[in-house]
């Protein structure tokens, strides 16, 4: 996985939040999941904008990280969704952004 001079990890336990605000490319994430399917979603806008990026998890109980062919550009910020009970916490890696 490549990144920029400006990149970070940012771990998620909650079913939706923000991951990062502002223009931001993400590289790919790592989830921990239950042996229940369900479906990670990040979202480019806040929790009604544009899935950009939907994966499918299967009825295993795993951790896994995927990495992107090439990084996904979130132009407002990094919105993630997901249900607790299939998709226990989920780390997004990612560049830009508003990072302090």
């Amino acid at each position: 996985m490549v990144f920029g001079s400006d990149n970070e990890a940012t771990q998620q336990t909650t079913e939706t939040g923000t991951v990062q605000s502002g223009r931001t490319r993400v590289y790919g994430l790592y989830y921990t999941g239950t042996a229940t399917a369900g479906d990670i979603v990040l979202k480019d806008g806040g929790s009604g904008g544009s899935a950009k990026v939907t994966l499918s998890k299967a009825a295993v109980a795993e951790s896994k990280m995927v990495e992107f062919p090439r990084p996904v550009l979130f132009k407002t910020d990094v919105f993630a969704t997901f249900t607790t009970e299939q998709v226990t916490s989920i780390t997004v890696f990612h560049s830009g952004g508003n990072q302090d």
